[in-house]
Order: structure tokens, then C-alpha cells, then sequence
């Protein structure tokens, strides 16, 4: 808008004309910053400096309590320091890291019983089992929460108890005991957590991942029992791990429209629609946030970069669509930094590679932005946005496509009359010509500004 300023100094007047941008306060309910988070996999590769968009820090490979009580009684949060010095902050004061610490597995030295032990690559050994005596997971919490203090050290924001506990694998397992057991550990750090923070810190249920619904292996139903063993007595959100199956499926499922059979776990709707009935169903109330702390296409067999970008952007998409009906708060994408790690979406220079650039390009696309679920028509989907200034948006692609090579495939699609621009996930322009535009796999948005 234009607006006209007069000033005077000395008795001489001027009057000017100045074009000024007034940006409007985003709705309510809008999709904020801290939605998309990174699993960092090294903390001296920052996404801050190397061109990512992201509003949190997810945790890294290194699981907390073995890596910071490195002995009985003797503590190093070197590691984790690097960590909530490159997660964003929030809070008038800024003493809030937006990042989150799972807390589990149990370190060597706490367990007499060394069968569920081994050895992490870099030589710290781990256990499945539970400690010998809970009086040591006390002492780590208390020493956890005292060090990340909001003065010396930010307050951490989210607390994850323990990682994938409900994945029975002897080899490459989290956790081999009961239920009760993880529930007493949850109840003894949640009470310590909410007394030194209870402005500031979440306490997240344990992570749980693999198939959705209600048969007797699905991942919700270890919620489930978790919940009804006493673990719904103090939590403030709930944990998942969006993996859509197991990374050797080939072709790997697409997000929205995942497989069928052994080892698939649904499209990632489906998923998180699985945790919240469940929630729903131990009286939860519809505000508790649900948080998909670790997701992405890690190591699936999905080598073209367009390809990658397509399911990305996807992934990001469908989850922003359940912001406010399933309130998913947080899409961890696993994993930023390290190349040759699974999941890794940046080049060897350490700046985006072409999922990197679409994770960007999503983040422009959903931040301050009021979002609706996504639907299908056919192959085609399309995810509603609102926002400020009557600003109205479709995100749209077509999971019938193809990318491969550099080539991909489209198909044109009318958009609705109010369109007047589109951009894809590379942020480039997208020419609407009589009323339609190029649909691919790789999603694109339509906007009225």
C-alpha cells in the first residue's frame, strides 16, 4: 500500500509518497515453524548455515543416556550441547530449545546382565534391558534436567522416554522388558521433568513404529497397552516414527498411497490416524499434540533425485493436512547431515540436494498457513491452504507419474478460477495456461497471490 508522510525540520516542509509492505499476522492455528524439525546426524554439519529451513532439532542416532553418563555418577553433555546450540529457540527469553531428547537405551554400566548389551560403532555399549535399579535412571534425569537448566543451558522442549520400544529384534532392538517397567521409568521422569520445567518441557510418550491399525502387531496397540498400564498418568504428547514399511520393499510405497502385505505399515494418514484414535480412546483430550519424531524414506531403494524430492514433498504434504484435525505438531525428517547416511537429503558440499530444496520449498509452502486434510481424486491429490490477506493455495500432484532420469511425466489438471500463479519444488514458476497447469509426481502449489 501507499502512504503519504509529511515532515518538517527548520521550517521546511517535504511530503513524500512511500510504498510500504504490511505483512498481516498469520491465522490462527497456522502451521509454525517448529513443524518441520531434522534428525541431525552430525552436529558440526548445521543446517543453519548450510541453506535448510527448519524450525527444530529432532534427536540424533546417539541416544541420550549412554552418551552423556559415560559412567556411574560421571556426566558429558559436550555431545548434546552441539545440539541445542543449532536448535531454534522460542520464549520471550529464548531459553527454550526446540529440540528433542530421547532419553533410552539403558548404558552398560547400569545393567548386570550383559545379554541384551552390544557394542554402538563408535565402541559405547548399549543394553535393551532395563537398569538394575531405577535409583540410576533417577539420577540421570535429575543430572539431565539440572544441566539443560534455562540459564546455563536452554530448557529442552521435548523429552522422548525411549526409542522404537515395541520392535522385538535381539540384535538391533531398544527394549527387552516389561511394560510396567517402561511405564515406572516414564512416571519417574516425567515427575522430575514437569517439577524442574513445567512451563517449558514435554514429557513424549516412548516412540513406537510399524504397522497401523488395530490387529494385535500394529504399532498402536503397543500405545495401547502402554496407556492402559499406567503410562497416560503423566505425558504431554505422544511419540511415533512415520515409517511407511520396511526399507527392502521395492517399489518403496509412496505416502499416500502405501502397499500391501508383509512388512508394510500404511500410508503415513493411516499412521498417524492409528495414533490418534488411540489417544481418543484412553481420553486424551483433541489439543494433546501427536509428533512423528523420526520419518522419512531413509534407506529405501529410491535413486532418482526426483524421485526422492516427489516423496518428500509428499510426506511433508499429507502430514501438514493433519496439523489441526489429528493436531501433528512436529514431521521429523530423518535424517539431515552426513552423506551416505540413510535418509540424507543434502550433496557432499553440505548444502540441499533436490529433496533438500523441495523440504525448503514445503516449509515456504505450509509456514503461517492454515491447512485442511488432503484428498484423492483418482491418482490426483489435493491439500486446501488458507492465510492471511485472503491468501488461498492448493498443493496438488499425481501419484500416476513418473520421474526418472531427469524426466518426469505430467499430466494437466484444471485449477480452480481464483489461481493466478503455481510454483514447483524447486521454486520456479509454473506456467497456467487456459486454466490448467502441469501436474507430476512432484508436488506443485497453486496460489491466488
Amino acid at each position: 500500500m501507499s502512504v503519504t508522510v509529511t515532515g518538517s525540520s527548520n521550517s521546511i516542509s517535504e511530503i513524500a509518497t512511500v510504498g510500504l509492505t504490511v505483512f498481516a499476522p498469520p491465522p490462527a492455528n497456522a502451521v509454525p515453524a517448529s513443524f518441520f524439525a531434522l534428525n541431525n546426524v552430525n552436529p558440526a554439519d548445521n543446517p543453519i548455515t548450510d541453506g535448510m529451513s527448519y524450525g527444530a532439532i529432532g534427536h540424533p542416532i546417539k541416544l541420550a543416556w549412554p552418551y552423556i553418563e559415560i559412567s556411574r555418577g560421571v556426566f558429558d553433555f559436550s555431545f548434546y550441547d552441539q545440539y541445542a546450540a543449532i536448535a531454534p529457540r522460542e520464549g520471550t527469553n529464548g531459553n527454550v530449545a526446540v529440540m528433542d531428547l530421547t532419553l533410552g537405551m539403558t548404558p552398560g554400566w547400569a545393567v548386570s546382565d550383559q545379554s541384551s548389551c552390544r557394542a554402538a560403532p563408535d565402541g559405547t555399549i548399549i543394553c535393551q534391558a532395563p537398569p538394575d535399579n531405577i535409583a540410576d535412571w533417577q539420577a540421570f534425569i535429575t543430572a539431565l534436567v539440572s544441566h539443560y537448566n534455562g540459564s546455563t543451558a536452554p530448557y529442552i522442549k521435548y523429552y522422548e522416554l525411549w526409542n522404537e520400544w515395541n520392535v522385538v529384534d535381539a540384535n538391533n532392538g531398544f527394549w527387552n522388558g516389561t511394560v510396567q517397567q517402561l511405564v515406572n521409568l516414564e512416571q519417574t521422569a516425567c515427575t522430575i521433568i514437569h517439577a524442574a520445567a513445567p512451563n517449558f518441557s514435554f514429557v513424549l510418550t516412548p516412540s513406537t513404529v510399524g504397522p497401523a491399525g488395530t490387529s494385535t502387531n500394529a504399532a498402536p496397540q503397543s500405545l495401547q497397552q502402554f496407556f492402559t498400564t499406567g503410562g497416560n498418568a503423566c505425558v504431554d504428547g505422544v511419540s511415533f516414527h512415520g515409517n511407511l514399511g520396511l526399507m527392502s520393499l521395492s517399489p518403496y510405497p509412496l505416502p499416500g498411497e502405501g502397499c500391501q502385505g508383509s512388512g508394510c505399515n500404511g500410508t503415513i494418514v493411516q499412521i498417524a490416524n492409528s495414533y490418534r484414535q488411540v489417544m481418543n480412546q484412553a481420553g486424551f483430550a483433541a489439543t494433546v499434540p501427536l509428533l512423528d519424531t523420526e520419518g522419512g524414506f531413509e534407506a529405501a531403494n529410491i535413486p532418482d533425485p526426483d524421485q526422492r524430492a516427489a516423496w518428500l514433498a509428499q510426506f511433508y504434504a499429507l502430514q501438514g493436512g493433519l496439523f489441526n484435525s489429528d493436531q501433528l505438531q512436529w514431521a521429523s525428517w530423518f535424517t539431515w547431515g552426513a552423506p551416505g547416511v540413510a535418509g540424507n537429503i543434502e550433496t557432499a558440499n553440505q548444502t540441499p540436494d533436490t529433496a533438500g530444496i523441495a523440504y525448503n520449498q514445503l516449509y515456504n509452502w505450509l509456514i503461517g498457513r492454515l491447512p485442511t486434510p488432503c484428498v484423492q481424486s483418482a491418482t490426483v491429490w489435493t491439500c486446501g491452504l488458507t492465510g492471511s490477506a485472503s491468501y488461498q493455495a492448493e498443493i496438488t500432484w499425481d501419484d500416476s507419474q513418473t520421474c526418472s532420469s531427469g524426466n518426469c511425466t505430467t499430466s494437466p489438471q484444471q485449477v480452480p478460477s481464483w489461481v493466478t500463479n503455481a510454483r514447483d519444488t524447486a521454486g520456479n514458476q509454473v506456467t497456467i495456461t487456459n486454466g490448467t497447469v502441469p501436474v507430476g509426481l512432484k508436488p506443485i502449489i497453486v496460489e491466488n497471490q
